[in-house]
Formats: structure tokens, sequence, C-alpha cells
């Protein structure tokens, strides 16, 4: 027990000092960030001193931008369940190595929702009050009571999850499936929750007309997994390039420049090599004798220097290798570019994949030190895999990797495509109803879309919005849209036209005008809106970190193997 706390301790340990190293594009992102969240904590030390009068709230309008956010930040939230669906029910491999960016994406965005509930308080320091079994916690009644549950509920499922795999990974182990997918499962239906019971919040407001509506719920969810997909496809992009060498950048050893085309130095293979692989590999003892002396037909031991290639993309060999010495480091070229998928040390395999499935080679191994290889014939291979615990660590191994393909990207493309298409359907029958009807209930839809008695601040908002949604429907129904270059396009049109939609169009309309009658119209203050860009500094400071922490140990640059070696490299991209 004390030497898995020991374990876990270094773990954390190595993860935070990642966090503080990169290069110059790493920390001038991350001072840009940091300076914002200093303006944003100095507007709402302001707003602490003098209260929400700094705001441009008011009696009338008691919700604004801080609420407008917490709505569509929810909703982002949730929208990682439309990585875990198709991974874990449907078995999409292409999804797998997004679904832990989706999760962390998750746990940012809800600090950043708990962030603007708290900046909303008039007196933060009663928010204890919420908290189960400390304050005065109105359960079941009260729907806000169901929020908080919900939410710090998903922060700790997601936080459970991709911590353990993440450890699982740095451990070089398989996650025990009974720790984690039963947890999976629940998160699936609590992303739902989450977004629904905010849903709910409105929807319960018998007093305001505009939001007491049944469709409120499913239009959550529908713009939810539009523009939440919509900004994973954007930040997996970010990653794909801050993971990449360009064609004339300064690793060449990395794209085997230095290997030519000649062959490496090889050998036959001895049951020596493969006590050598035992001593790396403890499975490998479990191998009886007779399998060793079998699979040694056919074997070799390969030597590579430093920038050798041991195995090219899209080549069609049947073999696979295990590292006996040094490390080898697997790069994909894609548009140019080259990206590190995998970084394998003493005891892993790579090219097992292909290999038994009889298809190219999807990247170049390159040997980033001395390295010994042993090269295993896949019949070989198949033989290992007859031992069970040998077969149970090479299948949980062929998933280690860091494979962000544009496949993958135009998976989550039809995804927000298809949730587009449900949103502004949605919101068709939303107008139809609000307008159709003609009765006094809308007043607030006339002055959110047309103006009303001169009062017109959100007409502008409204149609931006609608235009945004209809001009990225038509480019996600096009082909067009399956080029990156208008894909990150069509997404920020899903972004920003979702976040007004769900924002200052559904927010600030259900206020206006009063049960009085009173036309009170609201614009944020300058002081609340940096309360707001600190707070997003703040969530995108947090993305960030989790980012640099989680892309070396998938790539396997940060493991349990190398805990006694040398740094791996400062470079933001390592």
């Amino acid at each position: 027990m004390r030497q898995a706390m020991r374990n876990y301790l270094v773990f954390l340990w190595r993860c935070g000092r990642l966090a503080f190293v990169g290069d110059w594009r790493y920390y001038a992102w991350v001072g840009v960030l940091s300076l914002f969240c200093l303006l944003g904590i100095n507007a709402y030390a302001k707003q602490f001193a003098y209260g929400l009068v700094v705001t441009g709230m008011s009696d009338q309008v008691s919700w604004g931008v801080y609420i407008a956010n917490f709505t569509f930040l929810v909703g982002v939230a949730a929208a990682a369940v439309m990585m875990v669906i198709p991974v874990y029910i449907y078995n999409n491999e292409e999804l797998h190595d997004l679904v832990i960016f989706g999760e962390l994406l998750a746990v940012a965005a809800i600090l950043m929702c708990l962030a603007f509930v708290t900046v909303d308080l008039g007196r933060p320091d009663r928010f204890w009050h919420l908290i189960p079994g400390l304050g005065q916690f109105n359960f079941p009644a009260s729907m806000l009571s169901w929020d908080v549950l919900v939410l710090n509920g998903y922060l700790l499922l997601n936080v459970h999850i991709c911590g353990y795999l993440l450890y699982c990974r740095y451990r070089g182990r398989p996650p025990a499936k009974w720790f984690y997918i039963p947890f999976v499962f629940i998160a699936i239906v609590w992303a739902v929750s989450i977004h629904t019971v905010t849903a709910f919040l409105y929807v319960g407001l018998g007093g305001r007309p505009f939001w007491n509506s049944a469709i409120v719920g499913p239009r959550f969810l529908a713009s939810a997994f539009t523009a939440g997909p919509a900004l994973i496809i954007l930040a997996m992009q970010v990653v794909r390039r801050v993971t990449s060498f360009a064609p004339r950048g300064d690793a060449s050893w990395l794209r085997g420049e230095m290997g030519g085309g000649a062959r490496l130095k090889s050998r036959a293979a001895t049951l020596g090599d493969l006590d050598l692989l035992a001593r790396h590999l403890a499975e490998m003892a479990t191998v009886t004798k007779e399998v060793r002396q079998s699979i040694l037909a056919g074997a070799t031991v390969l030597e590579a220097k430093v920038g050798e290639v041991v195995l090219r993309q899209g080549e069609t060999e049947k073999d696979t290798f295990f590292v006996l010495k040094g490390r080898v480091v697997v790069r994909r070229e894609e548009g140019g570019r080259f990206r590190i998928t995998r970084s394998l040390g003493l005891g892993e395999q790579f090219g097992e994949i292909s290999a038994l499935a009889g298809t190219p080679r999807t990247g170049t191994a390159v040997a980033e030190e001395p390295a010994l290889i042993l090269c295993l014939p896949v019949g070989s291979l198949r033989k290992l895999m007859t031992a069970p615990k040998m077969n149970k660590v090479i299948r949980s191994r062929m998933s280690e990797r860091l494979l962000i393909t544009d496949r993958a990207l135009m998976t989550l493309r039809s995804i927000v495509q298809v949730s587009m298409l449900i949103n502004v359907f949605l919101l068709a029958n939303e107008v139809f109803k609000e307008f159709y009807s003609g009765n006094l209930h809308v007043a607030s839809s006339k002055y959110l879309f047309l103006g009303l008695h001169g009062h017109h601040a959100l007409v502008p908002w409204i149609w931006t919005a609608i235009a945004f949604n209809l001009v990225a429907m038509v480019l996600l129904v096009l082909p067009v849209s399956r080029s990156l270059k208008w894909l990150n396009v069509t997404c920020v049109l899903c972004i920003v036209g979702i976040w007004i939609e769900k924002g200052m169009g559904l927010v600030i309309p259900g206020f206006i005008p009063t049960p009085l009658g009173e036309m009170v119209e609201y614009s944020p203050s300058l002081n609340e809106a940096l309360v707001c860009f600190g707070i997003w500094a703040f969530g995108l400071l947090c993305y960030t970190i989790f980012l640099r922490m989680a892309v070396p140990i998938l790539q396997g640059r940060l493991s349990k193997a190398n805990e006694g070696q040398p740094k791996f490299g400062a470079s933001g991209a390592s």
C-alpha cells in the first residue's frame, strides 16, 4: 500500500512538473491566459467589494452574461458523451484516442461552470448552503439543488475516468474494466442529465412564458451536441499541430534521414534474446520453453542507430517488433507534417496491428536511441499470443497510441452535422409556436426577434446567431466541409452561433418585458466582461495544462519505465 501511494505521488509530481515545461509557444500561450486570469480576478475583486451594481444586471434582469456562459458551458461538458458512446458502445476505434481529450474538456468546462455560478452570486460566502450535508439543501424540491448534484457528480466521474486511464497508461498496465467501465456508462446518463436539469431550471419558472416550453430540454441537448464536438475538432487540430514537426524542422533524425535506404544490421534471435525481453516484460515469463523455441523460427534481432528506420509508413511486411534496448519513436506523416503517435521503451511492442490485420503500416518507426529490436514474423506473434497473459498484454497495448486522424475528425463532423440539423429544426418549431399563436406571451419573442416598443438591443444578436447557424448547417450538408479548412470555419460558426442563441438569445429575453410590463434592457458592463474573459482564460489554462500532461503519457514519453531517466525534452510538442 505504501509503495502504491509512493508511485501515485511520483506520478502526480512528474505530471505537475511537466505543466511548467514547454517551448516558446507554450509559454506565450500560458502567459497570455494568465494575464487574462489576473484581469478577471481584479475585476471580480471590484465586484466583491462593491456588489453586483458594477455589472449590467438589475432587479428586473437578474441573470446576465454569467448565466449565459454557464448555460453554454454545461452543453460543452455534456458533449463529451458524443465520443464516449461511439467508442464504448459501438467500438469505434477512430475516436478511441479522442475520448480522454473530450473528457478532459468536460472537466475544464465544469470548472468554468462552477466559477460562473460563483461570480453570479451576490454573496458567494453563502454558497456552502448548497453543499449536501452542510447547508440548507432544499432537495428534491429545488431544481438548483439537482443542478449542484449533477454538475459536481459529473465532474467527479470525469476526473476519476481520465485520472485512472492516464495512470494505467503511465504504469504500462491494462486498466481494470470493472473499475472504470461502469463509471463510463453512468457518465453517459449523467451527461444527458446535467444539461436536462439546466434546461429545467428555466422551464420550471412558470412566470416566465418565454422559457416555459417542453422543447427547451431537447433544444439544449441538440445545441450541446453541436457546439461541443465542434470545439473538440478545433482543439484536436491544435494538439496535432503542436505535437508535430514541420518537414524542415530540427528533428531530421525523426524522419529517418540518417538511416537512408540501407537495411539494418540483423542476426538470428536466440533464447537469450527472449530472456532479455522477459526482464522488461514480466508476462513473457509465463510463456513455456516449447513456445519460446517455436517462435524463434524466422525471428531476428535488429541493431538500429539513432535515426535509422525500422519500418516505414505504407509498407506491407507482416512483422512485429519488441524493444530490447534503447527507445523507438513511431511517427505518422499527414499533410506534410510528422507527428509522434507512440514513444516506446524497453519491452514495448510496435507494428502488431498492421501485422495481425494484414494492412499497410500506419506510421514509421525510427530509433530515438541506439536500439536492439526483436523482430517476429506474424506467425510467431500468434504463437506467442497463445499464452493467455501475453495475449492480454499485447491486445491491451494495441490501443496505446496517440492517433488523431482526419477520419476521426470527419466522424465528429458527422455528429455536428446531424445535431445542427436537429437544432435548427427545433428552433424553427419554437419560432412557429411563439408567433403563430399570437397571444400575449409572445412579447419576449417579439422583443428578441423584431424589437418591442422601440427596444431592440438583442435583435442584431439573434439574427447573427441564426445566420451563423444556417450557414454552418448548409456547409455541413455540402461536401465542402470535408476539407479541414472549411470544417474549421463551420465549427467556429457553430460555436459562436450557439453561444449567442443559448446565451444572450435565451437568458435575457425571459426577463423582458417583466411580469409588470416594464421594458428594462440589459447589456454587460466592462467589469462584467473582464470577469467573463478571466473565467474563460482560466478554463483554457486548465485544459492546456491537462493536455500538456496527458499527451506525453498517451505518446509513451512519460511513463513509469523512464521514471529515473533524464527529462525526455523541454519542448511543448514533446
